[in-house]
Order: structure tokens, then sequence, then C-alpha cells
């Protein structure tokens, strides 16, 4: 007998460390844009569970591939030992995952590029670091001297980075950014500040204001001036890690003349430009990647959430004539792009590109009918923003914010509604891209009638 979402979130607060789990039920089974919880109840999800189920709950093609390749070679160290298998026609490879981001990365990166794979999306923004701090070293000192100078480091009996030029480097980043909570990834994150908490690099972090609407372009230059005079007293800044719409942060979109103003400056001083597409990409936004709404070349992608459709993956695509090729041992993993993964994003991007067109349109659907919805609440809802399915709905009071969430899980005795918090106090609307306008209809009703409670 399978236990209530209550006893068994009771038990995993009892024998797991704490994480962001709240009052949300527990599930045990989805298909499309709905779920079953333990205690019965159907649910549609417009969180997508945060962007990773972008396709939505066990997608036909996905689940047979998933089972063909347990049966096949359901795992290995991929990056010691490739795999290359055919599934319905498909080549199920690293290359052949690879091959395919260079592809449809084209139209935001239109030069050589290559791969770096990794297991999630702070380690994927951590790989993309990495990489940026290696060619750096090579551009500034050179490679052998690289090697002499690291050569000496490994035969030290202690070794603080932070006390050594070689190991240090600065970094930029925007205020209430979301880019994960491991190594350096973590110091780049603070939506929340309890989030900083444990936070360590040898490096050093400088944090800009928002390029939204308010900002002039002089205002953008100078500050971005004097970070970088303040941060180069410690070490050089090499790069800007940014998301072309911020997730965690309020699903906020930045002003298109005034994010091509910063990163065009950013780029005229040498600083490589890594979007963080983790939670934006892939459809998300409307389109396959949402530094396509904004006229912006990165010269790096980072990706992870929907690219395996909900299977552990990570990616980096990176400028191939910027960022030259690694060192054998100089970067690997046991994880990395397994057979699993790799099988599920292959067949998960064919299914992000044939829904690219009905993101867009849903997308632009959702965001008309909450337009409607915030002139009928608007003591209650302060603004409706967003690109494609990534939708936020601003709040007034971060309390009414939170009783809305709990309230839609519960209003209709046989279907709750999923809702996710992000910012100060706003709800995020980021429904799977496979979504209809009957099932937006679906939980829109729901969503009213629990604004309706607060009138």
């Amino acid at each position: 007998m399978l236990p209530t979402t209550r006893e068994y979130v009771d038990r995993e607060k009892k024998s797991i460390f704490t994480t962001t789990l709240d009052d949300s039920p527990a599930i045990q089974k989805g298909k499309g844009v709905y779920f079953l919880g333990l205690d019965g109840r159907k649910h549609i999800d417009f969180t997508s569970q945060v962007s990773v189920l972008s396709t939505g709950y066990c997608p036909d093609r996905v689940v047979r591939a998933l089972k063909h390749t347990a049966e096949t070679v359901h795992s290995g160290i991929s990056a010691d030992w490739p795999f290359c298998f055919e599934f319905e026609g498909m080549e199920i490879s690293r290359a052949a995952l690879a091959e395919k981001l260079i592809e449809i990365s084209d139209r935001v990166m239109p030069f050589p590029k290559k791969i770096m794979f990794e297991v999630s999306g702070a380690t994927a923004v951590n790989a993309a670091l990495k990489i940026a701090k290696i060619s750096y070293l090579r551009k500034k000192l050179g490679e052998e001297e690289v090697a002499r100078r690291l050569e000496y480091f490994n035969n030290e009996n202690i070794f603080i980075p932070s006390h050594h030029d070689i190991f240090r480097f600065s970094f930029l980043h925007c205020h209430c950014s979301f880019h994960g909570r491991h190594a350096e990834a973590h110091c780049l994150t603070n939506s929340k500040s309890v989030q900083l908490w444990g936070a360590s690099s040898s490096g050093a972090f400088g944090r800009l204001t928002f390029p939204d609407a308010s900002r002039t372009e002089e205002e953008i230059k100078k500050e971005a001036d004097n970070l970088i005079s303040n941060l180069s007293i410690h070490a050089p800044v090499i790069a800007f890690v940014f998301e072309p719409i911020q997730g965690e942060g309020g699903f906020r979109v930045p002003d298109k003349k005034n994010i091509r103003t910063l990163i065009g400056y950013l780029g005229s001083k040498g600083i490589y430009i890594i979007a963080d597409e983790i939670q934006a990409g892939l459809g998300r936004a409307g389109k396959m990647f949402a530094c396509e709404h904004f006229g912006i070349e990165p010269d790096m992608i980072i990706l992870s959430k929907s690219l395996g459709a909900g299977v552990p993956i990570g990616a980096v695509i990176a400028n191939s004539e910027k960022f030259p090729d690694l060192l054998s041992g100089m970067h690997s993993g046991s994880h990395h792009c397994t057979p699993l993964a790799c099988a599920a994003a292959i067949v998960n991007l064919k299914l992000i590109e044939q829904n690219l067109p009905n993101a867009e349109k849903m997308g632009e659907y959702l965001h008309k009918r909450l337009d409607e919805m915030k002139e009928s609440f608007s003591n209650f809802v302060k603004e409706v923003r967003g690109k494609g399915l990534m939708i936020g709905v601003e709040f007034y009071n971060v309390d009414d914010r939170n009783y809305i969430i709990k309230k839609a899980k519960i209003i209709e005795r046989d279907l709750g509604l999923l809702l996710a918090p992000c910012g100060k106090s706003a709800i995020r609307f980021c429904p799977p891209i496979i979504i209809n306008e009957e099932q937006i209809e679906e939980g829109l009703s729901i969503f009213k009638k629990a604004l309706e409670t607060l009138l």
C-alpha cells in the first residue's frame, strides 16, 4: 500500500538532507501535461518540473528509446569507451548528439563549434568556466609556461589556488541570477541569499544590474567599467555568464537593445560571453534558443534540464575557433552523456523541433489570456511578462503569491494545478511545449478560481 503524500514527505524529511521540498503532491505516474499524485488526485503541470519535462511526462518515443537502450547497453564510462547503436533508424552515439547540437545552434552561433558533455546544469556551468580559464591561460602564458608552473604546483605538499595568480580569475554575472549550487556556479547564483551558504572559489565575481528598459547605454557601460576595474585588482575578468531570460530570478526579460549593448561592450574588451540557456533554451521561450529573441551570438551556450527529457545530462556548445580543444585528461567523468541520456536527448531534440511552432503559438495564447486575467485582478497581479511558454506573473504581495500556489493545488476536487514560484513574488507559467489551448484553459480556470478567493 502506497503512503499518502504527507506520510511520504515526512519520511524524506527524516532521511534526506533538506533541499527545496515543499508541500507539492508526490507523483506516482505521469503522462503528457498531467500526473497522478500519491493521494489519487490528478494534476495539470504548469511547471514542466521547472522546465525539465518540456515535452511532457513519458513521451512515447523517448520511453521506447530508453527501453531499447537499457536492453542494448544501459551504461558505461562513455568519456573513455564510446558507444554507437541504432534505434528506429537513428544513430545513438555521443558524436550524433554533438553533431545535432552543433546543427541546431548554427542560427545563434554561426561558426565552428565543439561540444562538452556534463551531468547537470551546474556542472555544465562549471565546465564552461573551465574551458574559458584554460583558453585564457593558453593565450596569456602559452601552453609550455602553463605546463611548467602546473608541474611545480603538483609537487607541492600544500596547494592553495587563491595564493597564485595562475589560478585566479574574475567573472561577471547579473543580479538575481541562478546558475547552480556547485563550485563556481554556486558563486554566480544570487537570486536568494540562502543560496550562497558555503560558496567558495579562488576567483572573484562581479554582479551587473540586469539590463532592463530602465537602463541607459551610458549607465550600462559605466557600471561595467567600474566592476571590471575593481575586479581586476584581484584577478583578470575573463567571462560574462548570463541567462538570456532569468529563470529563478523571476522570469525577467532583458531589454533587447540594452542586452545587446552590454554584451557588445564586454565582448569588445575580450571578455568571453557565456549564455546559460539551461532553463530558457530548447523551445521553452518559443525559439530553439532564447538568444534568438535578442540577436545575440554568444561564445558558449550551456544546456541541461529539458535536453534529456528528464534524464540527467548537460552540455556546453563552444566556439571551437576561440576555445581550442582540450588536452587528454584535462576533463572527463563517469556519467557524461551516458547511453540512456544520449538516447533520450537525441529523440527528445526531434520532439522539441516538431513542437517549436506550438511553443510559440501557445506562448502567445497563454500570455494573452494571462494579460486579460491581470485586468480582472489588478489589485493583486502587478505584471505579466515573458517569451514563449516562459511567462512570469508578478504579484504585489509575496503572501498572495504563495497563497495562490497552494490554493491552485486543492481548489478543484478532481484536478489540481501545479505552479511554482520564482523571483520575489512571481509565479512561473512554463507548461510543457506540447500543451494545447484546451489544456491551457483547463489550467487557467483553476488559476482564476484561486484568484477569486482573494477578492
